[in-house]
Protein backbone atom coordinates (compact mmCIF):
# COMPACT_ATOMS: atom_id res chain seq x y z
CA UNK A 1 0.00 0.00 0.00
CA UNK A 2 0.97 3.48 -0.83
CA UNK A 3 2.10 5.83 2.01
CA UNK A 4 0.54 9.51 2.32
CA UNK A 5 4.33 10.39 2.57
CA UNK A 6 5.43 8.65 -0.68
CA UNK A 7 2.62 10.53 -2.20
CA UNK A 8 3.99 13.83 -1.04
CA UNK A 9 7.54 13.21 -1.72
CA UNK A 10 6.58 12.02 -4.95
CA UNK A 11 4.11 15.36 -5.58
CA UNK A 12 6.96 17.64 -4.30
CA UNK A 13 9.57 15.75 -6.68
CA UNK A 14 7.34 16.00 -9.65
CA UNK A 15 6.76 19.83 -8.68
CA UNK A 16 10.20 20.62 -8.59
CA UNK A 17 11.25 18.32 -12.24
CA UNK A 18 8.31 20.38 -14.08
CA UNK A 19 10.09 23.20 -13.26
CA UNK A 20 13.34 22.56 -13.91
CA UNK A 21 11.65 21.14 -17.59
CA UNK A 22 10.19 24.45 -17.52
CA UNK A 23 13.45 26.75 -16.92
CA UNK A 24 15.70 24.51 -19.66
CA UNK A 25 12.75 25.15 -22.10
CA UNK A 26 12.58 28.53 -21.65
CA UNK A 27 16.47 29.26 -21.69
CA UNK A 28 16.29 27.75 -24.87
CA UNK A 29 13.90 29.35 -26.64
CA UNK A 30 15.14 32.75 -25.74
CA UNK A 31 17.03 34.74 -28.33
CA UNK A 32 19.71 37.29 -27.80
CA UNK A 33 19.90 40.54 -29.30
CA UNK A 34 22.85 41.19 -31.78
CA UNK A 35 25.44 43.51 -30.41
CA UNK A 36 25.54 45.28 -33.25
CA UNK A 37 25.95 49.16 -33.70
CA UNK A 38 24.54 50.75 -36.00
CA UNK A 39 26.37 54.00 -37.72
CA UNK A 40 27.46 56.65 -39.80
CA UNK A 41 30.03 55.85 -42.78
CA UNK A 42 32.35 58.49 -41.11
CA UNK A 43 32.33 56.46 -37.30
CA UNK A 44 33.26 53.13 -39.81
CA UNK A 45 36.31 54.99 -41.74
CA UNK A 46 39.28 52.96 -39.53
CA UNK A 47 37.29 49.48 -39.51
CA UNK A 48 37.53 46.63 -41.22
CA UNK A 49 35.01 45.60 -43.96
CA UNK A 50 32.98 42.53 -43.16
CA UNK A 51 30.52 41.85 -45.72
CA UNK A 52 26.96 44.07 -47.56
CA UNK A 53 24.21 42.07 -46.05
CA UNK A 54 20.51 42.29 -47.97
CA UNK A 55 17.18 40.80 -46.63
CA UNK A 56 14.32 40.68 -49.01
CA UNK A 57 10.73 40.15 -48.69
CA UNK A 58 8.98 37.37 -50.34
CA UNK A 59 8.06 38.26 -53.81
CA UNK A 60 4.43 35.92 -53.81
CA UNK A 61 3.71 37.91 -50.43
CA UNK A 62 1.24 41.11 -50.07
CA UNK A 63 3.42 44.47 -48.29
CA UNK A 64 0.15 45.88 -46.95
CA UNK A 65 1.34 44.09 -42.92
CA UNK A 66 4.70 45.30 -43.71
CA UNK A 67 7.05 46.34 -40.24
CA UNK A 68 9.76 48.40 -40.75
CA UNK A 69 11.56 46.16 -38.93
CA UNK A 70 11.10 43.18 -40.44
CA UNK A 71 14.14 43.10 -42.38
CA UNK A 72 16.35 45.17 -39.96
CA UNK A 73 16.61 42.58 -37.75
CA UNK A 74 17.54 39.98 -39.95
CA UNK A 75 20.14 42.01 -40.92
CA UNK A 76 21.57 42.58 -37.47
CA UNK A 77 21.32 38.91 -36.49
CA UNK A 78 23.61 37.99 -39.97
CA UNK A 79 25.99 40.74 -39.48
CA UNK A 80 26.50 39.08 -35.67
CA UNK A 81 27.14 35.96 -36.82
CA UNK A 82 29.37 37.27 -39.36
CA UNK A 83 30.92 38.87 -35.86
CA UNK A 84 30.57 42.26 -37.31
CA UNK A 85 30.49 45.49 -35.06
CA UNK A 86 28.95 48.20 -36.99
CA UNK A 87 26.29 48.13 -39.86
CA UNK A 88 25.80 51.16 -41.88
CA UNK A 89 22.49 50.98 -43.83
CA UNK A 90 22.09 51.23 -47.57
CA UNK A 91 18.39 51.30 -47.96
CA UNK A 92 15.26 50.35 -46.04
CA UNK A 93 12.02 49.37 -48.08
CA UNK A 94 9.10 47.51 -47.74
CA UNK A 95 10.66 44.84 -50.61
CA UNK A 96 13.78 44.49 -48.48
CA UNK A 97 17.18 46.31 -46.43
CA UNK A 98 20.64 46.31 -47.07
CA UNK A 99 23.66 47.20 -45.34
CA UNK A 100 27.48 47.27 -45.23
CA UNK A 101 28.95 45.02 -42.01
CA UNK A 102 32.33 46.57 -40.49
CA UNK A 103 34.51 45.27 -37.45
CA UNK A 104 35.50 48.06 -35.27
CA UNK A 105 38.54 47.35 -32.63
CA UNK A 106 37.95 51.15 -31.09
Amino acid sequence: MISIENLKASAAFMKMLMWLISIVFFLGCTKTIPAVKIAEESMVQDCAYVATLSETADPGRSLDNYRPSEHQAEVLERAANLGATHIVWVYDFQIGSAAVAYRCFH
